[in-house]
């Protein structure tokens, strides 16, 4: 005998040639396809052919029972044995007008198992059927694209498969490009992705509410193959599918907000400034227009909020590099004015930075009035940046060069007790004690001598220094009878270790005479 099945299959076919094709179904009508469901196992009459799928259904059935109990090891392996039935089927048996579905299930059971490789092969395989529909080539092209994905992944962590790295320009420091064809799964799995976004509008998947959706949606997949293809080097192919990107799910934050930075770099790549400047627009331009839509997700907001500052900080960076550009052309007034623009730019996000270099320039266009300026702002306005501190020390320097080392002693001092551990505070404490010195402040730089030389982080730094210090140290206290002071002052010279320089040598040796009497 032969099953319900087959036979209505085989009628059909025979009606179509008895008709010349005429008021029976074409052949793809006649095929279940990706979105029916399989046979029962009672529709199928002869014996052995029913005895083969019904243990194929109690291997999917074992597994079901064994994933609800928490045993996925057991589970796996059933799923993978109905798999290995389903797709035997057809072949063992012959054609029937479920052979689609058949083979559809047997890639999602593959999936379930996490077979990815067999799971994509047999995704591939239904959608090559010769009497496979638009749904069935969208669907299966859909499965396959996810489990190359999965596949490509899993080698990656097995060592397998190089990783995708997704390196901007300056992490690559001046790294030639390679572009090559991308290895392995991640090359199946760019294939396949092309194949279901070319058949995309015929999978039924995609008319469902996002919440019932199984695989992973498409704007994801596309965004991932172009990632691939920047990972590997293939800038130009990797554009051409960013902008697909953009331009076809402006509407997904999540994937706008990943795909901006990398389409950018693109041209950061080719050093096409041009481009990049014409690129920065579209994105504002698209990202804006998204925006403006009424009842935005606050978390949809929230990624565009972080495009356009990303947008803003890249401008910056280009602006910025046009205002070094001038400063090292030898046109310090000029480079301090577009610094100074760029700092004034709300969206150029380091302002404190742009303030910074602004100084440097009017100092190096000789203006150290407005070099000066710019640095107070920066304590004033920016007191945590990264850069105060050293305009705190800039500041420091100039009051010193106009005279004022009482000013410069003071801020020194400052700088000290707001940033103690910063790198220059050994710079900073000799400083307060020279410029005390300077200003004839014996008393009072004596004192800041003995700190900084009995700091154990500084004399450690530059025994010298600290040797010289404690030698100064002493002999203003000896001229301010102060012989307490003093002895302490010269005890600690001879203590300090490491010293080599032959001045510092001399007091030291100075200093244990003096110590003597």
């Amino acid at each position: 005998m032969t099953s319900k099945i087959r036979m209505a299959a085989l009628l059909l076919l025979a009606t179509a040639c008895a008709t010349g094709g005429g008021a029976g179904k074409g052949p793809a009508e006649r095929f279940k396809q990706s979105d029916e469901k399989m046979p029962t196992a009672s529709a199928i009459q002869e014996d052995a052919e029913r005895a083969f799928y019904s243990d194929v259904l109690d291997h999917k059935r074992r597994g079901d029972i064994a994933a609800q109990a928490g045993n996925m090891d057991q589970a796996r392996a059933e799923w993978a044995t109905a798999a290995e039935g389903l797709g035997n089927f057809n072949d063992r048996f012959g054609a029937n007008e479920y052979q689609i579905p058949i083979r559809y299930s047997a890639a999602e059971l593959f999936m379930q198992a996490q077979q990815w490789d067999k799971a994509a092969q047999a995704a591939e395989r239904t959608a090559a059927d010769p009497h496979a529909g638009p749904k069935t080539k969208a669907m299966a092209a859909h499965l396959s694209a996810q489990a190359w994905l999965m596949a490509a992944n899993a080698d990656v962590k097995a060592g397998k498969l190089e990783p995708i790295k997704l390196a901007y320009v300056e992490q690559r420091k001046g790294e030639a490009l390679k572009p090559r064809t991308p290895p392995g799964a991640w090359k199946r799995f760019v294939d396949t992705t092309d194949v279901y976004l070319a058949n995309i509008d015929a999978d039924p998947e995609q008319q469902k509410p996002a919440a019932e959706r199984r695989l992973v949606a498409p704007q994801q997949l596309a965004l991932i193959a172009a990632e691939v293809q920047y990972a590997f080097d293939n800038m130009e192919e990797a554009r051409r599918r960013f902008e697909v990107v953009l331009q076809r799910w402006p509407d997904d934050a999540d994937v706008v907000e990943a795909a901006a930075p990398l389409y950018l770099q693109t041209f950061a790549f080719a050093k096409d400034a041009a481009g990049h400047e014409a690129a920065t627009k579209r994105v504002r331009d698209l990202v804006t227009a998204q925006m403006q839509k009424p009842g935005l997700d606050p978390k949809a907001k929230a990624s565009y909020d972080k495009v356009l500052q990303d947008l803003g900080r890249t401008e910056a960076g280009a602006r910025f590099a046009e205002a070094q550009k001038l400063l090292e052309a030898g046109k310090p007034a000029e480079a301090a004015k577009a610094f100074e623009a760029l700092a004034a730019d709300p969206a150029s996000g380091d302002v404190a930075g742009a303030l910074h270099n602004a100084a440097i320039a009017w100092d190096k266009a000789g203006d150290a009035a407005k070099a000066s300026a710019l640095r107070q702002r920066i304590l004033k306005d920016f007191p945590d940046s990264k850069v105060a501190p050293q305009n705190a020390l800039l500041l420091a320097a100039q009051h010193s060069k106009k005279g004022d080392h009482a000013g410069a002693a003071r801020m020194y001092s400052e700088f000290v007790e707001k940033w103690p551990g910063d790198p220059n505070r050994c710079v900073a404490l000799q400083n307060v004690a020279a410029e005390l010195d300077t200003a004839k402040k014996t008393a009072d730089a004596a004192e800041r001598y003995l700190v900084f030389g009995k700091d154990p982080t500084c004399a450690k730094g530059d025994p010298n220094f600290a040797a010289r210090a404690l030698y100064r140290a002493g002999t203003l206290f000896s001229f301010a009878k102060n012989n307490a002071k003093a002895q302490e002052a010269f005890a600690a010279a001879v203590a300090v270790q490491g010293v080599t320089d032959t001045v510092a040598k001399s007091q030291v040796e100075d200093a244990k005479r003096r110590l003597k009497k």
